[in-house]
This record gives structure tokens, C-alpha cells and sequence, in this order.
């Protein structure tokens, strides 16, 4: 019987027991330093934003009502300020709209509206009845806000273009400064436009007494060639008038710059399409004057025109008797 030491067999045991417990607390001891690691790296995250707070600005969202702009949905075309208010005033907290302009038919008084401004009762005064009527050359039209005048400035009216024009500037005195004008004239194939070009202007004293003045320099409108309308009647559709005055007494021309009969009514059909339900008449309305008398019209054009497009007495004749020039 071989006998083992009692002191060997207390190591063996002592041994086993050990492993045990160190095994069972190395889990623990993983946990813990986990756990303080996230605890610490939740701290370092948390002073590194309250360092960024403190060194940024606070920021500010400010509405600024002094800015806003209120403007029509239709891009009115109005003429320049005759002068320029220096004066600094504080801008109101909600835009005012202008007062009606009081001045007098043919007054020379400085517009102070800014483009765009107009007031609730200029936009909308020819649905009162409130605007005058226009008259050119015996043809006439009421209740319009916006006027183009369009004139044949070809060769043959030479004799005769300084009477069209009297005419023409008495009815640009006639308009109420709530209304606009623009005029165009026509000769080849060009469009002539009286400044400014390409857009309307408010029928104040200074913007008529301007466009007359550039019209009898005696340079800028020289009567002369033969005439093509088209160029002149699609700039003035592109200004969005409500009646366009049309003079000339061969509408379709002669020579290198006649235009055919058909594609000028095909062409203005395609300027003027709509038609009003309610009126059955379009929304542009075209009166003809026709230029001395109606044999120089021979194809009827002005005739027809004003016919589709004009309203009710759409179509005058302006002869040597309305001259005042005898038969």
C-alpha cells in the first residue's frame, strides 16, 4: 500500500479550488470595465458640447415685415418717376397703398407711384365706369385702362401726317393719368416705338407732353417706303393693351413690303385668340380708323379686322371731310 503525503494532497485540492473562482469573476470584472468605460466616454461627449455651446453665438431669426413687397399679379407697365423723392421716411410696418393721383387732366405734376403701386381704385376704375372715353379720329372707346396707339407711317401719308398726328396727340391729352398709353408706328417692315420702348407709360402731363415732343422733332418719325403692320401689331399685343387704336390707309401695303391679306388676319388671330363668353367679342379689342377714304382699303382688311376684333363701331372712316379739308 503505497501511502500519499497529507501535505500534497491539501496543494492538489487548494489548486482546484482557485481556477474555479477566478473563472467565475473574470465576467464580472469585464463588465465593470465596460461599464466604466462608457460612463466616462458619455461624460467626455457631454463637456465637449457644453464647450462648443459656450463658444458659438446665439443665433437670431428675425422676420423683417419692413422688406416685403406686395405687387400686382400682372406685370403692369407704368411710366418713370418724373422726379425723386430724397427725403428718407420710415418704411410702415404694412405697405400702404398710394391715394388716387388728384391732379388734373393734363397737369404736369411729378408722379410719386412707385412702378407697380397702383391703388386698389386705379387697378380696377374702369369697372365703375370711372374712366373716360378715348376718341381717335372719330373712333372711340370707353372704360379702358390701357391704350396703344399704332400708325401707318408709310409714304403715302406724307401730305397728310401732321393732321394724324394733331389728332393723335388731342386724344393722348384726353386720358385720365390713371390710364396708359404706348405708341407704335409702322413703315417696311419695322415697328417705330415712341420711348420707352417695350413697355407702357402712365398718361401723366409730363409722359404726353414727352412723347409729343419726340414725335415733332421731325427726325424720329419720317413718313417714307411702303408699310408692313405685323412687326407693330405684335409689339403692341406683347405690352397686353385693352384697345389698340389702328390708323393706315393700305393696311396690307404695296410692293417689296405688301403683306397677304389672309396671313395678316391669321396673324392677328393668333395675337388675339380669346374670346370673351359673356360678349363674344375678344379680349384685345382693335378699332380701325381708315385712312382717307375706303377705296384705299380695296380688300376691305381694315374692315374685316375690325369686324373680328373691334367692338361695336370698331370701324371709322377718317376722310378730307373729317379733316376739315373739304370733299
Amino acid at each position: 500500500m503505497c501511502l500519499i503525503p497529507m501535505k500534497q494532497t491539501r496543494n492538489i485540492q487548494t489548486g482546484t479550488h482557485d481556477g474555479d473562482a477566478a473563472s467565475k469573476a473574470a465576467p464580472w470584472i469585464v463588465s465593470a470595465v465596460l461599464h466604466v468605460g462608457l460612463v466616462v466616454l458619455g461624460l467626455i461627449i457631454t463637456w465637449t458640447v457644453i464647450l462648443v455651446g459656450e463658444t458659438e453665438a446665439p443665433r437670431k431669426i428675425i422676420a423683417d415685415f419692413t422688406t416685403m413687397a406686395y405687387e400686382p399679379i400682372v406685370d403692369f407697365q407704368v411710366a418713370e418717376l418724373e422726379s425723386t423723392v430724397e427725403t428718407a421716411v420710415p418704411a410702415p410696418a404694412v405697405p400702404k397703398l398710394p391715394a388716387i393721383d388728384a391732379a388734373p387732366l393734363g397737369s404736369t405734376e411729378a408722379l410719386t407711384a412707385a412702378p407697380g403701386s397702383e391703388s386698389f381704385d386705379e387697378l380696377f376704375a374702369s369697372a365703375d365706369g370711372t374712366m373716360p372715353v378715348i376718341e381717335f379720329a372719330g373712333s372711340r372707346a370707353s372704360n379702358a385702362n390701357r391704350i396703344v396707339y399704332v400708325i401707318d407711317a408709310s409714304g403715302s401719308l406724307t401730305p397728310y401726317l401732321q393732321i394724324v398726328l394733331e389728332e393723335m396727340f388731342r386724344s393722348l391729352r384726353q386720358l385720365d393719368s390713371r390710364q396708359q398709353f404706348a405708341i407704335i408706328f409702322f413703315q417696311k417692315e419695322d415697328a417705330v416705338p415712341v420711348p420707352p420702348r417695350g413697355r407702357l407709360q402712365k398718361a401723366s402731363g409730363g409722359a404726353v407732353n414727352r412723347a409729343i415732343d419726340w414725335i415733332n422733332t421731325g427726325t424720329n418719325v419720317v413718313p417714307g417706303y411702303g408699310s408692313n403692320p405685323l412687326a407693330a401689331l405684335e409689339m403692341a399685343f406683347d405690352l397686353h393693351p385693352e384697345v389698340v387704336f389702328l390708323l393706315s390707309d393700305s393696311i396690307t401695303g404695296s410692293g417689296a413690303y405688301e403683306v397677304d391679306r389672309s396671313e395678316l388676319l391669321e396673324s392677328l388671330d393668333a395675337l388675339n385668340p380669346i374670346v370673351d363668353d359673356a360678349t363674344g367679342r375678344r379680349m384685345v379689342q382693335i378699332n380701325c380708323i381708315q385712312f382717307l377714304a375706303e377705296d384705299e382699303d380695296r380688300l376691305g382688311t381694315m374692315r374685316s379686322i375690325a369686324e373680328f376684333h373691334g367692338g361695336e363701331g370698331g370701324y371709322k372712316v377718317y376722310d378730307r371731310s373729317a379733316m376739315g379739308l373739304g370733299e
